[in-house]
């Protein structure tokens, strides 16, 4: 009997929220539309394709021809259409209610567009929790593909990948397929006879066995290098054509068409889990290099890494929201915009306000900028920036449903941020302004309703495992995807020198942050982080006081000199109704007086996008500053005004100083891993405002700032 196997093809397709349209563009001639011409020509190949929520909104706008041509594939039964989370969410950092109403828009939207509601859902980077079956089944889905790495670690064995198994969560069941990561790794990086040779081998007399081949559509065309190998060299067409030449014992099915006839392989339970690189990559760093020499040594003991790999894993992927601070702002800023919109909709639920600022809520929920790992994600501030614009924009909204006019402010102290603290939100109906009283009182989100955006989405500079690469000299400057190396193996860099940049901050990049330096300090010792630290007050808890439209935040500590002096920082924001902007009055104290040379100051942190370019610039009413861009690094003595401007999105933020201040500047730039190498990406600007303090016993020192924010155009 000649032996036979089954091959599930899929592809899954994404451009997150807030790329930019050329991206889409690209992305859509180079691998989504030949893709499926080349697809038209093999009728007996059979796929699963699944695109997300961006994509839909960007082909309905620009690409209309391509969901036609897609429908035709699927009502032909060529093309099984998989749903998922509309805007790629993230199932497990979303609330339940939220990761419903997701599915249903797909489904819907599908349903409009292709006459089917799909039966399987693309679970978001393969993000798996075992509450999920739940989850999935009350909203009508059938079935998820998940990695073989998910069964290897939950007790699976390799040879129990080839088929699909039932779990299920208080009773509530869902079909799951185990994705093999050997195709996805042959596929589409060697030769089509690999890929075909493998599943020969995978080959079985009864036939039941079902591979499962489910990977990234971007793959083929979009990532280095695969334009021309995919297409201009015809890997697609030759692999097309070798699963139409063997279809005799290669059955190329979709997913719906085995799940017709095939059983079961049993009941299992799935652990918390990903892919392996994502659960590497959620771990802190130095154990995330640990975990990474350890494999290798593993390596050189064949028959025990054998053995003994597959329990080697990494963490889980909730742990992006510990690793990075800002991850979790942007979620927990999501999940409150969540609650808040959950409290309307039971009051109103047929207002339609409310279904646009859901759209913009679910927009907000999509998940690349809530972590990181071989892509950007989070190091992409313009992914952060999108995120955070949809929120903001949602809560807009809200605040006209609730009728909220131009006299309100508010004051609330909540844990914002769930770490058992609470956080300080003060806002009015055009700033939201979060601050965390322990974490030195500073300002860590800075939201302007009137144009939405969050000034203070600035990314810490911190160390990545990959930076080990530049260190050692390996990374090298231009070099393109060649052979058989996948995006995983490459080691390449964009611009020569990275290594220079990797300064790493010992704090949260906030405003507010308060400093006593010595008034030798350079704008060079300020952006490395060498310059010394005089006072305790950096990172300090603060105690907080508030009045309805105020809050202030005071602290006690010491300026060390020989000899050390008790000091004291008090500082109260007021937010009047009606205004786009607050001040802020600094009042120090110490004990004894100060020797000459210290100065007090705090950091000023801001995020407008681009560091070096033309239309991102400083200005100030005291100093011809010659449109001076903000990746640029400088001094100025005696400013009472300085502001950044950007002309593309029409935004201005200015500082106004009751005292002429010093103010030092520089850029926020890190190096993060993408698809195309190492790469510079500035994440924001620092201005640091100083005067001095050499107060003498007794005396106090005062200073009242006023930030503005601004929309420009008009």
């Amino acid at each position: 009997m000649t032996k036979s196997i089954n091959l599930i093809f899929g592809c899954h397709a994404h451009q997150p929220v807030g790329n930019f349209d050329f991206v889409f563009e690209q992305a859509y001639h180079k691998a989504y539309r030949p893709f499926l011409y080349v697809l038209e020509q093999f009728p007996d190949v059979r796929v699963t394709l699944h695109f997300t929520g961006p994509l839909f909104d960007w082909f309905s706008l620009h690409a209309p021809e391509f969901l036609e041509r897609l429908g035709v594939l699927v009502q032909a039964g060529q093309v099984e259409i998989m749903g998922g989370g509309y805007y790629e969410p993230l199932l497990c950092a979303i609330p339940e209610r939220d990761a419903q109403r997701q599915i249903a828009r797909m489904q819907s939207f599908c349903e409009r567009h292709f006459g089917v509601v799909p039966r399987g859902m693309w679970l978001t980077e393969r993000v798996w929790e075992p509450h999920l079956p739940r989850v999935l089944a009350a909203s009508g889905v059938e079935y998820a593909a998940l990695d073989d790495e998910h069964f290897l670690c939950s007790g699976l064995q390799r040879d129990d990948m080839y088929g699909y198994y039932m779990t299920e969560d208080t009773g509530h069941g869902l079909k799951i397929f185990p994705i093999l990561e050997k195709l996805r790794y042959l596929v589409p990086f060697h030769q089509v006879e690999k890929t075909i040779d493998h599943l020969r081998e995978l080959a079985t007399e009864d036939g039941e066995r079902c591979a499962v081949l489910h990977d990234d559509y971007e793959k083929f065309g979009v990532w280095p290098g695969t334009h021309r190998s995919v297409y201009t060299e015809g890997w697609l067409e030759a692999f097309f054509q070798a699963l139409t030449d063997n279809r005799e014992w290669l059955h190329c099915l979709t997913y719906e068409q085995y799940l017709s006839w095939a059983p079961s392989q049993g009941r299992t339970y799935i652990t918390c889990a990903s892919y392996d690189e994502m659960m590497t990559w959620a771990l802190p760093t130095q154990m995330q290099r640990e975990l990474t020499h350890a494999r290798k040594e593993l390596e050189c003991f064949p028959e025990l890494d054998r053995k003994a790999s597959r329990f080697m894993r990494g963490g889980f992927w909730r742990s992006f929201l510990a690793k990075y601070e800002e991850a979790n702002n942007i979620q927990k800023r999501m999940l409150r915009v969540s609650e808040r919109l959950a409290r309307l909709l039971s009051k109103h639920p047929d207002d339609e306000r409310l279904m646009k600022a859901e759209e913009r809520l679910h927009q907000g929920q999509c998940n690349c900028a809530y972590w990181h790992g071989v892509f950007g994600g989070l190091y992409l501030n313009h992914l952060r920036t999108a995120l955070y614009e949809k929120l903001i924009a949602a809560d807009e909204i809200m605040d006209r449903v609730e009728g909220k006019s131009d006299a309100y402010v508010s004051f609330e102290a909540v844990d914002f941020d769930a770490d058992g603290a609470l956080e300080c939100i003060l806002e009015n109906a055009h700033l939201a302004l979060f601050f965390n009283p322990a974490d030195g009182g500073t300002l860590f989100e800075f939201d302007y309703k009137t144009n939405p955006f969050n000034f203070g989405n600035v990314l810490t500079r911190r160390d990545e495992v990959y930076h080990d690469q530049l260190r050692a000299g390996k990374a090298a400057v231009g070099e393109q995807a060649q052979g058989d190396l996948s995006i995983h193996e490459m080691v390449k860099a964009k611009e020569a020198d990275l290594d220079k940049l990797l300064v790493y901050d010992p704090y949260r990049r906030v405003s507010f942050r308060d400093h006593f330096i010595m008034d030798t300090a350079t704008v060079d010792t300020l952006w490395s982080g060498t310059e010394p630290e005089l006072g305790n007050f950096v990172t300090a808890p603060y105690r907080s006081e508030n009045g309805a439209d105020w809050v202030a935040f005071n602290a006690g500590g010491t300026v060390n000199l020989p000899p050390t002096v008790q000091a004291r920082v008090n500082k109260r924001i007021d937010l009047a109704p009606g205004m786009s902007h607050f001040e802020v009055r600094y009042d120090v104290s110490v004990d004894e007086a100060l020797p000459l040379g210290v100065m007090f100051g705090f950091e000023f942190v801001f995020n407008l996008l681009a560091g070096d370019a033309p239309d991102r610039y400083y200005h100030s009413e005291d100093h011809d500053m010659r449109r001076a861009r903000l990746c640029s690094r400088g001094v100025l003595s005696e400013v009472s005004h300085i502001a950044a401007r950007d002309d593309w999105q029409h935004l201005e933020l200015a500082l106004r100083f009751s005292q002429p201040a010093r103010v030092y500047r520089f850029p926020i730039d890190t190096v993060s891993q993408s698809e195309d190498g190492q790469e510079r990406v500035h994440q924001g600007c620092v201005l640091l405002p100083c005067w001095p303090v050499s107060c003498e016993t007794g005396q106090q020192f005062s200073v009242t700032i006023q930030v503005a924010a601004a929309s420009t155009e008009g």
